[in-house]
């Protein structure tokens, strides 16, 4: 008996902070015209899809995504609803500032300029790592703290979804570049586009990515 159920994983429209390339964790921000457009051709790929329930983050960006996209496909849901599990990753003390300008802080110590320049030393668990130690507060998450709040997410989604079902997780763009280096996936120079959907298969026991940021 198959017993998985499948995630289609959205990450939300372009916001105000995206356009002004700020680094947007756990602060938030408003869709754009644009992020909304994006939103719609998410909800456009899935159109052939009837969904069982939706879920996405707490965060109000990835919230509304989540709207947008039911609303569009009106899909009689058993449930809609928050998990925060699947918050973008902590940004500490950076939140809010100018990525580029970021990145080159935190590379600098390693004799590098970029964010890239650290994922060709050690991946990301580099990048999380190195952006900890430079964040004055510390309180900027780790790569084993992300991947723990992942598991917990994967099993919150276990706890509400049943076999054979079709599920709408809508999330963040390091988050869920996290949670595919994770489980194997190459997302070397591969960032999820914003509305970019990935598609996961969920057991009792793992995860498996069938595609990603499509």
């Amino acid at each position: 008996m198959d017993n998985t159920f499948t995630v289609y994983l959205v990450r939300h429209g372009s916001t105000l902070l995206n356009s002004y390339n700020r680094m947007q964790g756990w602060i938030d921000s408003d869709l754009t015209e644009e992020g909304i457009q994006q939103a719609q051709q998410a909800a456009d790929k899935l159109n052939d899809i009837a969904f069982d329930r939706a879920f996405s983050s707490d965060l109000g960006r990835a919230v509304n995504t989540r709207n947008l996209i039911t609303n569009q496909l009106q899909s009689t849901l058993k449930e809609a609803a928050n998990l925060p599990e699947f918050r973008e990753v902590n940004f500490g003390f950076f939140e809010g500032l100018n990525s580029d300008d970021i990145w080159a802080g935190i590379a600098a110590p390693y004799g590098k300029s970029s964010q890239k320049d650290l994922m060709d030393i050690g991946g990301q668990e580099e990048v999380r790592k190195a952006m900890n130690e430079a964040d004055p507060s510390h309180v900027a998450e780790t790569y084993d703290q992300v991947i723990d709040r992942l598991k917990a997410g994967f099993q919150q989604l276990r706890d509400h979804c049943e076999p054979g079902e079709n599920v709408l997780v809508v999330s963040h763009g390091t988050l869920i570049r996290t949670m595919a280096d994770y489980l194997g996936v190459d997302t070397t120079d591969n960032y999820p586009i914003n509305g970019g959907v990935s598609q996961l298969t969920i057991d009792e026991e793992q995860v498996v990515f069938e595609s990603y940021n499509e």
